[in-house]
């Protein structure tokens, strides 16, 4: 939120005001103590030279040309003399002020209270806020200055008055402005706590979902005549490829679903006709995987109905079948519609991608006025309040990074995320990221070995995201003063950068997982580690799109190591 003008004004009507005071105060103070010898006051005929021990008649010119109000009481309290700014004040001519009560025109709820002070005052110096009345009926809040004077004529008690009534009111517009600022937050911090609610939600949800597919497709291997009435029953579709002749088998439900005859052979090239044309190579390459390596096949893509041009999203899970010299010989997979849950995911990402941007405008603002009462702290000396501060500034600047996260999210899986490759040399960039860090971070100790001359293709700032999300996340899962290893080399054609902690360690179960979207490690030691498991599955992203890997090596109890590597630029 940018301050307005209105609020600009008011803060620099206070600071001069403020100033005034000051000076008015120094000069006082200075008379008072016996430093000033004599003054020079610029009046409207030029520079006079004024001693403080020549004639009362000087004195008194010095005193018409102050800008705060002055006068001097008597032993009953009478005015007997004062000059013509406090006249003004009073907005009483100067004739019927001298003689008159000081308590006539003090406020009636202050009476006694100046009563108080002005007694006090003949016999200890003292300084004392109170309101007058003038003649208007209008309060005014002024600060009092009194101290004893010995002139010629006797004894006499001398009050320099000074107008507060612009500060009062500066100061309760501040007060306004503060209130509507912590409205604010107050506002920011339910919105925040509202979307906490709605990602953990949804996480669940899609955990009941992964749970139920898994517990169909076990059900499922019961045997092929169950399987049939089971997909029948699941709207799923099922299909074998002859890897020695490329002839597909396909069930009816299968063939519904891409639009392929209902009877007579399929082979492999019908089946690509219908999916959409970037995605091909993608498929080829799991089917390549798990022919070569046997991993299983699970890939999602779109097709287009080749009867009626729709456009649906697929969801294939199968793994390939081998003979007794374990060479594979077919791919046996399942085959369901998953376009409710694409558009489903879609919605959420767009709700998400709506939200934060809703959120990111009210942080800004508050990150702003956060920054103008830091320096108001400063200025003021108060050590509670600008750590305080400060202390808000951080969280401030945690919630934006998740915003941010949740955004980059959204925008990755919409396809709207941009990548600027350009030739880089990757031990730049880590030791840039971890100069960022040693300015910061005094709990954890870095200790690095870099190769230099590891020139890539990639985007500085992307990969730079990445970098620092690992050494975020090492910092955050070991303990303090423990030290952090970071090493850059050359593997074969890639760039490789590894980092290692000392920290809890990843137990062999959750490594396969790290890298999932929403996916965090639950267990006692990790409860007060806050996050929402983005941080690493954008990262995954990142390393793909600049054609690399990532990867991590870990055991329970024992530090954890995270590698990604890149190809090195030809």
């Amino acid at each position: 939120m940018e301050k307005s003008g209105e609020y600009i004004k008011l803060e620099e009507a206070y600071r001069e005001l403020k100033f005034q005071l000051e000076e008015a105060n120094d000069i006082i103070n200075a008379i008072r103590s016996g430093e000033v010898d004599a003054l020079v006051v610029n009046g409207k005929d030029g520079h006079q030279l004024f001693t403080l021990k020549s004639a009362d008649q000087s004195y008194r010119i010095f005193i018409e040309q102050m800008t705060e109000s002055a006068l001097t009481l008597d032993k009953d309290n009478n005015i007997s003399y004062c000059n013509s700014q406090f006249a003004g004040l009073c907005k009483i001519p100067l004739e019927k002020v001298i003689g008159s009560g000081f308590l006539n025109f003090v406020d009636s709820e202050y009476q006694n209270f100046a009563k108080e002070i002005i007694d006090g005052a003949w016999e200890v110096e003292t300084k004392a806020e109170l309101c007058i009345q003038n003649a208007l009926g209008e309060r005014i809040a002024v600060q009092l200055s009194l101290k004893v004077l010995n002139l010629d004529e006797g004894l006499a008690l001398s009050i320099i008055v000074t107008d507060l009534s612009g500060i009062k009111k500066t100061e309760k517009l501040l007060q306004i402005k503060n209130a509507e600022l912590e409205e604010a937050r107050m506002v920011a911090d339910e919105l925040n706590q509202n979307l906490e609610k709605i990602v953990h939600s949804r996480t669940l949800e899609l955990e009941v979902k992964n749970t139920e597919l898994i517990i169909a497709l076990n059900n499922l291997k019961e045997s092929e005549d169950n399987l049939h009435s089971a997909f029948n029953a699941g709207e799923l579709g099922s299909c074998s490829l002859d890897l020695q002749t490329g002839r597909a088998e396909m069930s009816e439900k299968f063939r519904e679903l891409y639009g392929l005859p209902v009877s007579g052979e399929i082979n492999w090239d019908m089946v690509l006709s219908a999916v959409e044309p970037e995605y091909i190579p993608e498929l080829n390459i799991v089917l390549e995987k798990c022919i070569t390596k046997g991993k299983p096949v699970d890939s999602t893509y779109p097709i287009r109905h080749l009867i009626t041009g729709e456009r649906r999203w697929m969801r294939v899970v199968g793994k390939c079948k081998t003979d007794e010299n374990n060479k594979a010989i077919s791919v046996y997979a399942v085959l369901m519609d998953v376009t409710d849950q694409k558009q489903d995911e879609q919605r959420k990402n767009d709700f998400i991608a709506m939200v934060s941007h809703e959120l990111k405008t009210p942080l800004t603002s508050m990150k702003g006025y956060i920054q103008v009462l830091q320096l108001k702290a400063r200025q003021e000396n108060l050590a509670f309040s600008n750590k305080a501060l400060e202390g808000a500034e951080r969280q401030i600047g945690k919630m934006t990074n998740m915003i941010n996260g949740f955004l980059n999210v959204s925008r990755l899986e919409s396809g709207k995320i941009s990548m600027d490759f350009k030739n880089i040399e990757l031990t730049e960039l880590v030791k840039e990221v971890i100069e960022e860090y040693a300015t910061t971070i005094t709990s954890h100790h870095f200790q690095h070995q870099f190769t230099d001359k590891l020139f890539i293709k990639a985007d500085w700032d992307k990969l730079g995201q990445v970098i620092n999300n690992l050494i975020s996340n090492a910092i955050k899962y070991s303990p303090i003063s423990s030290q952090i290893f970071i090493n850059c080399f050359r593997d074969g054609d890639a760039a490789v950068f590894k980092i290692t902690d000392q920290g809890m360690g990843i137990s062999s179960g959750n490594l396969p997982r790290l890298f999932e979207r929403f996916y965090r490690v639950e267990n006692a030691s990790t409860a007060t580690v806050a996050g929402f498991g983005i941080g690493l599955y954008l990262s995954a992203e990142i390393i793909k799109r600049h054609g690399g890997k990532i990867w991590a090596e870990s055991e329970l109890g024992k530090s954890a190591t995270f590698y990604f590597s890149i190809p090195l630029a030809g």
